[in-house]
C-alpha cells in the first residue's frame, strides 16, 4: 500500500510539472489599443486597496505575470529597472502587477512602499490574482502581458510575450504615455538597428530566443546547442550556465551538466539554491545518492519553496529504498504545487 502511495504521488507531481498555467475565463474579447481601460478594485498583498477609476488623470501600467514561467521572471526584472528610472513620475503613474502566485519570490519581489517625500518613488501594487479575476476582466490569455493607458484612460499599448526588445519598448511607451521627451520614436523602439544587432549582447539574446523556442517544441538537444553558443559569447553568465545545466539534466546528461556548472560563482541565495538543485539532480542521475542528498537538502534550506528540489530529494530517497522518506518528501512537494494540505489515503 505504501509503495502504491509513492507511485501515485510520483505520477501526480510529474504531471503537475508539465501542466500549463491555468487560464482565466476571458472576457468576450481581448482588450485592444484604443479601448477604454476597464475600471477595477483590488487589494494588494499588503492589504492596501487599489481603486482604479476613470478621470484621475494618471497613466496606468497593468502587468500580468505567471509564477511558473521564466519569461515572466525576465519581464519582472525589466519592469523593475524601468520603474526605477521613473522616480520623478510617481504622481502621474500607477502600476499594478497581477501575479497568479505572488508568493513565488523569483517572479516579482515587492516590499511595502514607503516613498521618500523629497523624491517619491512609483508605488507598485502587487495583486494576488489567484482566481484570475483581473485576468478575465482584461481578457488575458498569455503571460507576460503589459497594458499601458494614457491619462485619458484609453489603452495606448498592449504587448504579450517577452523578447529582446521588451524593455526598450515598454520604456518608450511609458514615456509616450507620460509625455516624457525621448530621442527615439516609440514606434521604432522595437526595431533592432543593424549596429545594435551586431553587439555581443544582441547575439546572445538571439541564441537564447532560438533556444527557448526549440525548448517549447521539445527539441531539447537543439536548444542546448543554441544555449552553448550563447555561453561561448558570454562565458561569465551564471544564468546561462544554470539554464544549460537544467536542460542537460532534463535529457539525462548529468555528467555534462556538472561539467558546465564547474567553477560557477553564484550571487545570492536564489542562484545558489538553483546551483545546488541542479548539481544534486545531476549527481542523482549518476548514482551519487549521498552527495545528491546533501546538495538537495542545502538547496531546500536556502529555498524551502523549491518544489523541484523536494521532488529530486524524493527521487533520491526512493532510489535508496527509503520509501517512508520518499513519501513524506513527495507530499511536501505536492503541497507546494497545490498550495494546500492534501488528504491522500
Amino acid at each position: 500500500m505504501k509503495c502504491k502511495k509513492a507511485i501515485f504521488v510520483i505520477s501526480i507531481i510529474t504531471i503537475c510539472w508539465f501542466l500549463p498555467v491555468p487560464t482565466a475565463k476571458c472576457s468576450s474579447r481581448r482588450i485592444s489599443i484604443g479601448n477604454q481601460m476597464p475600471e477595477f478594485s483590488a487589494s494588494d498583498v499588503f492589504g492596501n486597496l487599489f481603486d482604479y477609476k476613470h478621470g484621475n488623470g494618471k497613466v496606468l501600467m497593468a502587468v500580468f505575470l505567471s509564477s511558473r514561467q521564466e519569461n515572466s521572471t525576465r519581464a519582472a526584472t525589466d519592469i523593475k529597472g524601468i520603474i526605477t528610472k521613473l522616480t520623478g513620475q510617481a504622481k502621474r503613474l500607477s502600476v499594478v502587477i497581477a501575479v497568479n502566485d505572488p508568493n513565488n519570490q523569483t517572479v516579482f519581489r515587492s516590499e511595502p512602499n514607503e516613498p521618500d517625500p523629497n523624491e517619491p518613488g512609483v508605488v507598485v501594487h502587487l495583486v494576488a490574482d489567484t482566481e484570475y479575476k483581473l485576468w478575465g476582466k482584461f481578457g488575458i490569455i498569455a503571460t507576460p502581458t503589459v497594458i499601458i493607458s494614457d491619462t485619458n484612460d484609453t489603452v495606448l499599448w498592449v504587448k504579450a510575450g517577452h523578447g529582446y526588445d521588451f524593455a526598450p519598448v515598454v520604456h518608450a511607451r511609458l514615456n509616450q504615455a507620460l509625455g516624457i521627451a525621448q530621442e527615439i520614436d516609440p514606434n521604432e523602439a522595437g526595431r533592432v538597428r543593424t549596429v545594435k544587432n551586431a553587439t555581443v549582447a544582441a547575439r546572445v539574446k538571439r541564441h537564447l530566443q532560438m533556444a527557448r523556442m526549440l525548448q517549447e517544441k521539445g527539441r531539447i538537444e537543439s536548444a542546448i546547442t543554441q544555449m552553448k553558443k550563447a555561453r561561448e559569447l558570454d562565458p561569465n553568465s551564471v544564468e546561462l550556465a544554470l539554464e544549460i545545466g537544467s536542460l542537460l539534466c532534463t535529457i539525462g546528461q548529468g555528467k555534462s551538466a556538472l561539467g558546465i556548472l564547474e567553477g560557477v560563482q553564484t550571487r545570492g541565495y536564489i542562484e545558489k539554491s538553483k546551483l545546488l538543485l541542479i548539481t544534486g539532480w545531476a549527481n542523482r542521475q549518476m548514482g551519487n545518492f549521498e552527495e545528491s542528498e546533501k546538495l538537495l537538502l542545502e538547496a531546500i534550506r536556502l529555498n524551502p519553496k523549491s518544489g523541484r528540489a523536494l521532488f529530486e530529494l524524493g527521487q533520491v530517497h526512493q532510489a535508496k529504498g527509503e520509501v517512508e522518506k520518499a513519501m513524506l518528501t513527495y507530499y511536501r512537494a505536492l503541497t507546494l504545487v497545490f498550495g494546500k494540505e492534501l488528504n491522500i489515503k
